[in-house]
């Protein structure tokens, strides 16, 4: 089974360096050589979340459903 990202990428305002050389760098670091720790690390602007975040859904009980004194519930 394939995990496919569907969502369109996030745009970025702005950078500190490019992805190709961001990731560039963090390749030598796997392949066990060093690298500066600056060259590992890439700022970046963006807007942030996709998506507004939804705000808390009230939870309904059944109406049957009575707390007892030992803090459970039960039905009627």
């Amino acid at each position: 089974m394939t995990i496919r990202n569907t969502r369109p990428p996030t745009m970025i305002k702005d950078q500190d360096k490019s992805e190709f050389s961001h990731h560039r760098a963090l390749q030598v670091l796997a392949n066990g050589d060093d690298v500066a720790y600056e060259a590992t690390l890439r700022n970046v602007v963006h807007d942030g979340a996709r998506q507004p975040k939804l705000p808390p859904r009230q939870t309904q009980k059944h109406p049957g459903y009575i707390r007892n004194e030992s803090g459970g519930f039960f039905t009627s």
